[in-house]
């Protein structure tokens, strides 16, 4: 556990006590583990965790009403005996049965409840009421008996877990029961963690003496944990609809009828589309307004390096978004001898269009994880930062109220970023103000009174200024709104700006009305392609309370050449180099890097926007033929700003050639009765020669999904016998993206096992299967999960959801002329191709998949793909 880089461990030397006790942290994620040796117990002797609650409807049962036969019962077809035994706590009923099969809860491991080798068994479970409340029975042991099972209580009141095992061994998962009563019936949900993932958070956090080792703690050993499950893990651990908002508010209510100051922890979130305009951002603001004492830390997302990839929640503005350090320690030899410094790690998100992440915190530690999951106790993402910052916030809470004092949660956040330290070569939207130290956190706490809380918007709605294509737009003015929130009467904030080319009025009058502030960006100073980041700070009369306001301003200075060449770029060691490029749509692309260091940098393509590379964005840049090399399709190109990231190894510098090719041609196929039509655009000021070919490759179809609400929404496709691999992309409309949490995005064979899975993080996601042996010629279903941010959201929403079945091998079509074109500059041709005999068939309600290769040099091959027009294309009868 890194507790060294934040200053823990001298912190508790000094301050023994100060360790998060009488402070509550409630983990809003896929569940804990409560029996994980270190989750026992706080280091005080208390119980550690207090509730665990299950928000995400994964483990609801739906109960029936029994009706016994001497001393067996059938629930769902299946038999149980020993109802006797039932009976001795409830003699006359009424009984309620239900049961839960393995299939639905995913992956084999953490879905083979039963520890029997398969996920195949459907568990059975009874309901009746005792004298302290509903009950629950289940044939843990598999003896298809209840006879010698005890009966389980909800968590909340006796603090209970059962889990099935044969023969009275131990359970691989553990489950707690949450029992309620709904118009004098009995609800039933179980409890548990199949993903493991809020086991291990909630280990960062709170975790004591793990694993029974004395003094292997987490950053807050004396806090008290709730464990709130959001999260349906069996589709890729994804957030339910309104499950973030509802765990939110039970931990409220759940702290303050206990009077325990609360942190909250959410190591979740998805990619921001358009920035400023998440509902959950927004609802977890207007929460935070009403709850001001409440700290609630975010995991800023793992899609970095690349700008403008801060998910969201991590986007909204109440909150500590939470960046990742990664530990030096943790890419030690074996032998300790050679430790690199800890550096910002690849995969932690960056700001741009938002103001963040606030700090960066260790990313990487080993925690406590469920039995199931022997092997994972190490685990890295922004998802281990957030627990870190939010047991930092628990022991200052706990400092606090032990002198005496309640800081407010700004003041909790402004006390771990005015003390942060920053990183070299970093930027605030890299770190924010960088790796929090909480000694100086607590000395600058200790003996203050509350910091205002100032937000800060821009006229988009975002909380920072980001502009795409700066060289344009330099000379312009930024505008930024503040608002201050309480506080009486009129202050005055004084700039600093610390970037040569961004300025800022001296100072603004700061009182109930809003305040404006522009900042001036100079146009000389942006001439050179790249990244330029600077941060205007305002202060107040108290300039050791730090900056109250942080403007954020990133211009993006794209190279617009078509073809790319930079050679011998340097890179220090953990550090990056940021090339943005302009592309337009349809053209294909190709970007190559390499570089000869011997622990090769890695390579990072962004999409417009921000989005990672559809098709797998990170790729080692090695020298020669291990160079990292992205081949972007014509139909995948996307009109706007790239950004290649190049982030080297820690251990050395990297010296990184870069090359980006653009296809001097935009391509375009459409079906025709016979064949398809191709289309060449010259794109250049000069002619082209281009060799082009055409292939039928699969089939496809796209289907448009209306509906609203979160239900599951199912698409069945018959795979034909010849297809050897499927590719599912859905895309829904980017402004409709900000309503929801999650989508998951599963791919199931026609028994219920998973194929594939792969959520959707952005308002584009995709999936890909391929086929083996038995599944080809079978049905596959294709099942939606939305996640929505609103409980009761019942808006409607669309999504386009394109299959495409692949063959083994391309077919190719014959030209009706030459193959060789020349174009001149601007010139569009078009060519036709037909097929020949022996085209495979196109299952009915699909269209061909057309393959456009068109050759412009002696290695420039270009490509797109498209599905060709229906009923009359290639191979349709």
């Amino acid at each position: 556990m890194p507790l060294a880089p934040t200053g823990v461990t001298d912190f508790a030397r000094q301050y023994p006590t100060y360790d998060g006790r009488g402070v509550l942290i409630a983990i809003l994620d896929s569940g804990i583990d409560p029996t994980i040796p270190g989750l026992g117990l706080t280091s005080t002797g208390d119980r550690k965790i207090l509730d665990l609650r299950d928000f995400s409807g994964e483990g609801s049962i739906a109960l029936t009403r029994l009706t016994p036969k001497g001393d067996s019962v059938v629930i769902a077809g299946h038999r149980l005996g020993g109802f006797s035994h039932v009976r001795v706590m409830d003699a006359d009923g009424p009984w309620y049965g239900g049961s839960i099969a393995e299939i639905d809860l995913g992956d084999p491991g953490a879905a083979d409840l039963n520890a029997d080798g398969d996920v195949n068994d459907t568990l059975l479970v009874v309901v009746t009421r005792a004298s302290d409340g509903w009950v629950l029975f289940a044939d843990i042991r598999g003896d298809g008996s209840l006879s010698d099972d005890r009966a389980v209580h909800d968590y909340l009141v006796a603090k209970e877990t059962f889990g099935w095992a044969p023969g009275g061994g131990t359970p691989y998962v553990n489950i707690a029961v949450n029992l309620a009563e709904q118009n004098g019936l009995p609800t039933l949900d179980l409890y548990f963690d199949t993903h493991a993932h809020g086991s291990h958070v909630a280990g960062i956090a709170a975790g004591h003496d793990m694993y029974g080792v004395k003094g292997f703690d987490g950053v807050a050993p004396g806090a008290q944990l709730i464990g709130l499950k959001i999260s349906n893990n069996a589709q890729g651990a994804i957030s339910t609809t309104g499950s973030m908002i509802r765990a939110l508010d039970y931990a409220i209510r759940f702290a303050e009828s206990r009077q325990m100051p609360l942190v909250v922890n959410l190591s979740f979130g998805v990619g921001n589309e358009i920035e400023g305009q998440a509902r959950i951002d927004h609802l977890i603001d207007s929460t935070l307004a009403v709850h001001p004492g409440v700290v609630f830390t975010v995991a800023a997302g793992n899609d970095g390096p690349g700008l403008s990839t801060l998910g969201f929640p991590g986007s909204a503005t109440r909150i500590i978004s939470v960046g990742a350090l990664f530990p030096g320690v943790f890419l030690a030899g074996d032998d300790d001898s050679q430790v690199p410094a800890s550096g910002i790690a690849d995969f932690s998100a960056r700001g741009g269009e938002v103001a963040g992440p606030d700090i960066i915190a260790p990313g990487v530690a080993y925690s406590t994880i469920p039995l199931w999951d022997r092997g994972g106790e190490r685990e890295g993402g922004t998802s281990m930062a957030s627990p870190h910052a939010a047991g930092l916030a628990a022991r200052l809470y706990s400092a606090s109220q032990q002198e005496g004092k309640s800081p407010s949660a700004w003041t909790i956040r402004q006390a771990l970023m005015v003390t942060a330290q920053p990183l070299d070569g970093a930027t605030f939207v890299d770190e924010g103000t960088g790796v929090p130290n909480l000694s100086r956190a607590w000395s600058w706490l200790h003996g203050r009174s509350d910091v205002p809380y100032v937000s800060v918007s821009t006229p988009s709605g975002t909380t920072a200024a980001f502009l795409d294509n700066g060289a344009d737009a330099a000379g312009a003015t930024e505008r930024f709104v503040l608002r201050r929130e309480g506080g009486k009467g009129t202050s005055t904030l004084r700039f600093r700006s610390n970037a040569p080319w961004l300025e800022a009025p001296a100072t603004v009058k700061l009182g109930v009305d809003p305040a404006i502030v522009d900042a001036s960006i100079r146009r000389a100073s942006l001439s050179k392609p790249g990244v330029y980041v600077g941060v205007i700070t305002g202060w107040g009369a108290d300039t050791l309370a730090g900056p109250l306001v942080r403007l954020a301003t990133t211009v993006v200075v794209p190279y617009r050449d078509i073809d790319l060449e930079l050679k011998q770029l340097k890179v220090p060691p953990g550090q990056w180099v940021r090339v943005p490029f302009s592309v337009d749509s349809a053209q294909p692309f190709s970007v190559r890097v390499s570089s000869d260091a011997a622990s090769p940098p890695l390579a990072y393509l962004f999409e417009p926007g921000g989005m990672p590379y559809r098709d797998n964005n990170s790729r080692q840049a090695g020298d020669g033929d291990r160079a990292a090399v992205f081949d972007v399709l014509g139909r995948d190109a996307m009109a706007g700003n790239y950004e290649l990231v190049v982030q080297a190894s820690p251990f050395e510098p990297a010296s990184v050639n870069v090359a980006v090719v653009q296809s001097p041609v935009r391509l375009g196929l459409s079906g025709t009765a016979t064949g398809l039509e191709a289309s060449v655009q010259n794109l250049t000021r000069d002619g082209v020669r281009a060799d082009v070919g055409a292939a039928v490759v699969g089939a496809g179809r796209v289907e448009k999904v209306q509906a609203s609400g979160g239900a599951r929404r199912n698409l069945l496709v018959d795979v034909p016998a010849w297809a050897r691999g499927i590719q599912v992309d859905v895309q829904m409309p980017r402004a409709q993206w900000g309503r929801f949490t999650d989508l998951g995005l599963t791919l199931f064979d026609s028994t219920g096992h998973q194929l594939a899975k792969s959520p959707a993080n952005y308002s584009f996601g995709r999936v890909e299967h391929e086929m083996e042996n038995g599944h080809a010629g079978q049905r596959v279903k294709i099942s939606l999960f939305p996640g929505l941010a609103v409980p009761n959201d019942t808006a409607p929403w669309t999504i386009d959801v394109t299959i495409r079945l692949y063959g083994d091998s391309a077919q190719a079509l014959t030209p009706a002329d030459e193959r060789a074109l020349t174009l001149g500059p601007g010139e569009t041709r078009t060519m036709r191709f037909s097929a020949s005999s022996g085209v495979r068939s196109i299952p009915t309600g699909y269209v061909p998949l057309g393959l456009l290769l068109t050759r412009t040099g002696d290695d420039e091959i270009w490509a797109s793909e498209a599905l060709l027009s229906p009923a009359t294309g290639v191979g349709v009868k």
